[in-house]
């Protein structure tokens, strides 16, 4: 009786893992909803429809995309992390409101509140002067600023100014940062002689580049771009101004580690999709892949350098007061 008892229990246990192996081959069984933290149109929301778009394919449900803004991007990751984690909601995590926004307002999440699925591009940086500038090279700014006794760079947010708080350190020099509204208004300051350079995302500043009216000394990434190839990074020059500025899609911290590998595989694919890249190619954003694992490493030291900067710059002194 013991035995047959045994053995009862057996074939039950096995049935249930039978039936939760095929839930799990099985889902998603339904829409899945990504949160894009920024309004319709723009570069982070172009970009992240087009992926959505191919991890459709590999998902085999639709993936609803709804626009969530406000609070410097912060809504829609606030948003995110209130749904279920069950993988069923995902969304857009960009650098500001994940490693800066922290520090800088009251809010219910670090970057630990999230689950990463990928990175899949990265706002370049770079640094642009006016293009009869004497500075020609990252070398020429130390000699610049002797010459003219002060320096002014302007830059629409955050993480401009981490860029040239290394470069000012380097040169043994200080900036004066002259805080703008928008990348618009970053290059006409610098089109109108209001400062010496500005900070600027490629993609924003590349139209002037190429009609002449501005140069470009340095981008503010770890390696060379494929949209500047000709351009060395700050590094190149010997100053590690980089700013590593990841567009990721992320979840609410808990999902299913069968549920986030399913989606994990599902847009690594998209990513490989000719027409995310092209899109990509178009808006003259960089598209560089990481695994969910290696963001997560990533945008963690991110976190830490980024109070380390805020500090150094007596930003967060100033936010105490």
């Amino acid at each position: 009786m013991k035995v047959v008892t045994r053995l009862a229990a057996c074939v039950f246990l096995l049935s249930l893992c039978l039936v939760s192996t095929a839930w799990a081959a099985n889902w998603p069984d339904r829409p899945i909803t990504l949160i894009v933290n920024y309004g319709g149109g723009g570069g982070t929301d172009t970009s992240a429809r087009i992926l959505a778009k191919g991890a459709e394919k590999h998902l085999g449900v639709p993936i609803a995309v709804v626009n969530k803004t406000g609070g410097f991007g912060t809504t829609g990751l606030i948003e995110l992390m209130t749904k279920k984690a069950d993988g069923r909601t995902i969304g857009v995590g960009t650098y500001a409101p994940l490693t800066i926004m922290p520090y800088m307002m009251k809010l219910p999440f670090t970057p630990a509140n999230f689950d990463y699925i990928m990175s899949y591009g990265i706002y370049g940086y770079g640094i642009a002067v006016k293009a009869d500038s004497p500075i020609k090279t990252a070398a020429d700014i130390a000699k610049a600023y002797k010459e003219k006794g002060s320096l002014s760079y302007s830059a629409s947010g955050y993480p401009q100014p981490f860029a040239m708080l290394k470069i000012a350190e380097v040169a043994g020099i200080k900036f004066e940062h002259i805080p703008v509204k928008s990348s618009t208004e970053a290059y006409t300051t610098l089109l109108g002689g209001h400062v010496d350079m500005t900070c600027i995302v490629l993609g924003d500043i590349l139209p002037l580049v190429k009609s002449g009216e501005v140069r470009l000394i340095g981008v503010c990434s770890p390696e060379r771009l494929a949209i500047t190839p000709d351009v060395p990074t700050m590094r190149e020059q010997g100053f590690d101004a980089t700013l590593n500025s990841r567009l990721t899609i992320c979840a609410p911290k808990g999902v299913p580690a069968d549920r986030l590998k399913i989606l994990r595989d599902a847009f690594a694919q998209a990513f490989k999709d000719p027409e995310f890249q092209d899109v990509m190619s178009k808006l003259n954003m960089p598209a560089v892949y990481a695994t969910g694992e290696d963001t997560w490493t990533d945008i963690n030291a991110v976190f830490a350098e980024t109070e380390k900067n805020l500090k150094a710059m007596g930003v967060l002194d100033q936010q105490k007061k």
